[in-house]
């Protein structure tokens, strides 16, 4: 009979040490932010109306520095809502991207949630996804323009973006709004930490499916790295799935040519094929 080797006891120290280190860190607001995430939106739900202040509307110089750091104080009538786009921005190889939701009202008006690490002036080495596993970072949802987080990626970045549109009933896109919402309300007094695994639009959305009801089920690839997570979204029919992937993602694909950030049809240009 073999016998089973024993973990060296230093290490089973160090690991205790280390989960004693995690479970003793406290998430909190009050810190020196980058300035993208020094103002925190504020929410008012009231019936039909969603009033939120501080809807980031950014502009950004070519060196991806802010430019001009600009904030609106917008209205949404939730009987006016329309559609929800899934956007996916890839800024790494091997399955790197960001996630975000887009809500579309009436009259053109799009409101963006995208669930972020709220990054210190100190993480001068930007977000980190290793860290972001161990309560490296405090959770933000960022409200913003189309301008802003789409037009940081696509013309100043250069990131490959996709925005499809979810085939998704209003039932489920309405309460998936409002959650995003009531939590960045709980953010401002009771912050949170981010979990690079657990914590994005992506997830927040598949919460509704009932395919995903199981511990196993979030063991997915596509979720741990996003970049191929439309693939789960076109099994789902939450995107158009008449025809192949590949054209799927080929029309989701954002052309910057086709749009400057300034333009005032913006969002209408972006989507044009």
């Amino acid at each position: 009979m073999k016998k089973r080797r024993k973990i060296p006891l230093f290490i089973l120290i160090s690991l205790c040490l280390g989960l004693v280190f995690l479970a003793a860190k406290t998430p909190g607001n009050d810190a020196n932010w980058q300035t993208q995430f020094q103002v925190l939106p504020t929410i008012e739900l009231e019936g039909d109306t969603i009033r939120i202040n501080n809807v980031r509307d950014f502009r950004y110089g070519a060196d991806d520095t802010i430019a001009q750091a600009n904030y609106l104080d917008e209205t949404y009538q939730l009987s006016q809502f329309k559609h929800a786009w899934f956007g996916l921005s890839h800024f790494g190889d091997n399955g790197l991207a960001h996630v975000f939701l887009s809500f579309e009202f009436a009259d053109d008006k799009y409101l963006v949630v995208s669930i972020e690490a709220r990054l210190e002036e100190k993480h001068v080495e930007g977000y980190n996804p290793i860290k972001g596993l161990f309560r490296g970072y405090t959770k933000t949802i960022v409200l913003a323009t189309e301008q802003d987080v789409i037009g940081l990626r696509t013309h100043i970045r250069g990131e490959p973006v996709y925005l499809h549109k979810l085939d998704v009933p209003e039932l489920y896109t309405k309460p998936l709004l409002l959650n995003f919402l009531r939590e960045a309300q709980v953010l401002t007094r009771k912050p949170t930490f981010y979990n690079t695994l657990i914590d994005n639009c992506m997830t927040g959305l598949l919460a509704q499916s009932d395919q995903f009801r199981s511990m196993l089920s979030w063991a997915d690839s596509r979720i741990i790295l996003p970049g191929n997570s439309d693939e789960i979204a076109y099994e789902l029919g939450y995107i158009d799935n008449s025809k192949s992937l590949e054209k799927v993602r080929e029309a989701a694909l954002i052309n910057p040519e086709f749009s400057t950030i300034e333009d005032p049809n913006f969002s209408q240009l972006i989507r044009a094929k």
